[in-house]
């Protein structure tokens, strides 16, 4: 057996796989398309290629990375899922969000029985419609700088809705394929449901209990490997537990990303699984691209049509009517509805999912995979246009508009804004944290000293565990709307990282961090450090100030050499590296 050409193979179909969704992402950003998008159409690329030239010996290869790429996708879900966010959008969610995705399922499905298909099939098709991708709605949101309007807030729970729904319509799906009777498949449903609540109950209790702890124990550790190899441990771990109960591992990795988010580590652990995340999501969609047939469309376009229609049309009117009806404004309604009109990137899973237990034929599973392209290459388009739509669809929407309030005046507490980030809680840290609260300046922590993160969260101060330069962990310490960002960490590698990502993620945030090295000033300068202090320097002016004066020199004549000092050292510094 040749295990050198099979690797060869291996590492071949990855790196063109990578580079395919390199340059479909990249032209659908520029495109300002969801960069999926263009992966999507990477993997449709590699499927012509590959059955023209056969340049890839087995799709196998491909398709088991993409399986990882399922299970980090679900377990990022569940990461960065939040009890508490939910409970706070929780009329949102019971009162709009599961309505609509019962209602926009039922719909779909009594139309599609109405062509003449099975009812275990127009059930899954309702399944699929009923769902949005919550990342390419609020993608879109934030590319027209809406997200701080009030209907971003109904996307934001209706999304989130879909996305939970995804574990009890696989779990549907497994009794779909099992029930020969409707009363066995009710059955198989409610068991399934059982299971996956039990799990989540269990997953919830080692959450709060087990599973912090043994995070706490790593993050004592101090190594960034160790802490990651435990987070893909759990992940498989109970994703593999969940499949051994029976049901799938895309819905084990998401209740095990679930446990972790209740951990105090939720935000750096999903800071350090994103990468991964994102390679292996590229592998996924990738992979769905090749399952896409352009002949799927032609032969059975009836289904095509259909389905893109209620995927627009269908959810437009169910939306926008429901939310109407519950007393939000018509145009408040459209304006929400509007991002959501595509099929979301979890449908993929039930469409897999489906076709693996036999639900529907491949080539209606390549009929719902086309439709999901379409919609969302469309959702920008449609976006765009909102402005022309909103006005005459709020007029047909205007009938069903309640004088009851809406729930847009249960606002959510507002989030921390124009405080201090301060990172590092050493002695430099302390001093400053003192000075904020004499003055009742709102700051919050960030510090990777897991016992210290502890003490700090016993005294109720603000503080999260994790890496200055997490994404993640900078956006749960609200970068976006923080004033000031104070670095007093030693590391000055993170250091210069930290300042380039918080100067990306807010512009205007005046970063201000210590150089522990003269060497240091002119890279955090040209990072975009706002100020840079070396605190040798300083400690050398504070020597000369309290010398001077015991020779009598006046403190004005004193401050006014100390600053020119101070201005000639600096500007030194970032015009030599010495």
């Amino acid at each position: 057996m040749d295990t050198s050409g099979e690797a060869t193979q291996t590492f071949f179909a990855l790196l063109l796989v990578l580079s395919l969704g390199l340059a479909g992402g990249t032209l659908a950003r520029l495109a300002r398309q969801p960069v999926l998008a263009g992966y999507i159409v990477a993997g449709i690329i590699l499927g012509i290629v590959q059955h023209t030239f056969h340049l890839v010996a087995e799709s196998e290869t491909v398709q088991a990375f993409a399986d990882l790429g399922v299970t980090f996708l679900m377990f990022s879900l569940g990461a960065h899922f939040s009890l508490q966010e939910l409970f706070e959008l929780r009329r949102i969610v019971l009162r709009a969000g599961i309505p609509q995705v019962i209602g926009t399922a039922v719909l779909t499905s009594l139309v599609i029985i109405a062509l003449g298909r099975p009812v275990e099939q127009a059930i899954f098709f309702g399944e699929v419609v009923a769902l949005s991708s919550s990342i390419v709605a609020l993608s879109v949101l934030e590319d027209r700088q809406a997200l701080g309007e009030a209907y971003a807030r109904l996307v934001l729970g209706i999304g989130l809705t879909q996305d939970l729904l995804v574990v009890p319509l696989l779990a549907m799906l497994s009794a779909l394929s099992h029930g020969e009777t409707w009363q066995a498949a009710f059955l198989g449903i409610m068991r399934s449901l059982s299971i996956a609540l039990v799990m989540l109950v269990v997953l919830l209790v080692l959450g709060t209990r087990i599973i912090p702890r043994m995070l706490y124990q790593v993050a004592r550790l101090g190594s960034r490997e160790l802490f990651l190899i435990t987070l893909i441990a759990l992940a498989f771990a109970i994703a593999l537990a969940a499949q051994g109960a029976g049901l799938s591992l895309a819905l084990g990795a998401f209740l095990a990303g679930v446990a972790i988010s209740e951990s105090e580590f939720a935000a750096h652990a999903l800071g350090e699984i994103t990468p991964l995340r994102d390679v292996f999501s590229v592998l996924f969609f990738a992979g769905l691209g090749l399952l896409f047939d352009p002949r799927a469309i032609t032969t059975d376009w009836q289904l095509f049509l259909t389905l893109l229609g209620m995927t627009i049309l269908g959810k437009l009117a169910v939306t926008s009517g429901l939310l109407t009806r519950l007393g939000y404004p018509p145009n408040v309604a459209v304006q929400a509805t509007i991002p959501l009109l595509q099929i979301g990137e979890f449908s993929f899973v039930l469409v897999l999912q489906a076709e693996a237990l036999g639900v529907v034929p491949s080539t209606a599973g390549k009929t719902v995979i086309a439709v999901v392209i379409v919609s969302t290459l469309l959702t920008s388009p449609l976006a765009t246009l909102a402005p022309h739509l909103v006005p005459s669809l709020s007029r047909l929407l205007a009938p069903l508009a309640r004088p009851t309030p809406s729930l847009l005046p249960d606002r959510p507490a507002p989030p921390l804004r124009g405080h201090t980030i301060v990172a590092g809680f050493g002695r430099t840290g302390r001093e400053l944290v003192r000075a904020l609260e004499r003055r009742h300046f709102r700051y919050v922590i960030v510090d990777r000293d897991a016992d210290l993160v502890r003490q700090l969260r016993q005294r109720n101060l603000p503080v999260i565990y994790g890496d200055i330069a997490n994404p993640e962990v900078l956006r749960a310490a609200h970068i976006e709307q923080a004033r000031v960002l104070a670095l007093a960490i030693p590391d000055a590698f993170a250091a210069e990282r930290a300042i380039r990502l918080a100067r990306s993620m807010n512009p205007v945030l005046d970063i201000i961090v210590r150089a522990d090295r003269r060497a240091d000033v002119r890279r955090f300068a040209e990072a975009g450090a706002t100020e840079v202090v070396h605190p040798s320097f300083e400690a050398g002016l504070e020597m000369v100030r309290h010398t001077l004066r015991r020779f009598g020199v006046s403190m004005q004549e004193i401050q006014a050499q100390l600053s020119a000092r101070r201005i000639d050292y600096y500007e030194e510094s970032t015009q030599a590296d010495q």
